[in-house]
């Protein structure tokens, strides 16, 4: 039986993940939060323990003796952490260093997730070859994080996304559930039309994060969605398929918004070298939304 613990497991990959992997047999699942998870069945194992303490969630690895770590946890408040630089750091570059070391004394697969905010979005989308250039903390923490596993010589697989939605998972709202829940409130929406990405459904995260921990898949991958589009231009979308009033989408330069931290303008991943070596392909923005509604309403 593999043995895998998820760390940071009330976010959304997180929770994409536990649904795939209450389907399989074979696995023996640990999850790790701060925050209350409710115990989704028997083969899974709940530790309530905080990134802030290395030593707790170190003893709570040693008591499970995971085969593969996964880190879903991360600060993704990508203005919050222009202001709270230390916390920033703790969670997006410490933590995942204190993890990689775990991994390399006890020979531990480690997945870890990062972002095409590590660019600096004058050329997306990017491909694994390109070099990275982060323009705001955020995106300097995440690179440091990543740079700080692979300097350590650990097994990893190190897995950029962007624009992450999906149902499930008790951590901050999601893009999709900010649009559609101000148009709901006949709130107006004011969105960049100058901000490009691929956003992705967090599971299809899912399950090319278990296809290569399956496979045994080492390295750099890219996953994105099927669709290069503007932020204002996923939230039309949405609005469409949530049936909410689109005339409630204000389209806005990057400029107009104020932001604390820069956005890199055309960011994004290229993600055909998982789509190639997994034989997957990644769902497309109507194809996710009209999937997320179904969800929702279940």
């Amino acid at each position: 039986m593999r043995r895998i613990a998820i760390a940071g497991a009330s976010g959304k990959i997180a929770s994409a993940l536990i649904e795939h992997y209450q389907k399989q047999t074979g696995i023996e699942l640990a999850l790790f939060s701060s925050k209350d998870i409710v115990r989704p069945g028997e083969q899974f194992h709940v530790y309530r323990v905080s990134p802030h303490d290395f030593d707790a969630y170190k003893a709570a690895l040693k008591a499970f003796r995971p085969s593969v770590i996964i880190n879903a946890i991360g600060y993704t408040d990508v203005d919050g952490c222009e202001t709270d630089r230390a916390l920033a750091q703790l969670l997006n570059a410490r933590f995942p260093e204190m993890l990689a070391r775990f991994a390399r004394t006890f020979d531990i697969h480690l997945v870890h997730y990062s972002t095409d905010y590590v660019f600096d979005g004058t050329v997306g989308p990017y491909d694994e070859s390109q070099p990275p250039h982060p323009i705001n903390y955020y995106g300097k923490t995440k690179l440091s994080g990543e740079n700080a596993i692979v300097s350590l010589g650990v097994r990893t697989t190190i897995i950029r996304t962007n624009v992450v939605y999906g149902v499930g998972g008790s951590a901050k709202s999601d893009f999709v559930e900010w649009v559609v829940r101000s148009c709901t409130n006949n709130l107006p929406v004011h969105v960049a039309v100058d901000q490009y990405s691929n956003p992705t459904t967090a599971g299809d995260i899912a399950l090319a994060t278990a296809l290569l921990i399956e496979r045994e898949c080492t390295g750099l991958y890219h996953v994105g969605g099927a669709d290069y589009c503007s932020r204002y231009d996923f939230a039309l979308t949405i609005a469409h398929i949530f049936d909410v009033r689109p005339d409630l989408i204000m389209p806005v330069t990057t400029d107009q918004l104020r932001q604390k931290a820069p956005r890199p303008l055309r960011a994004g991943l290229v993600p055909l070298k998982a789509e190639a070596e997994l034989g997957i392909r990644f769902s497309g923005i109507k194809e996710g939304l009209v999937l997320y509604r179904k969800r929702m309403i279940q």
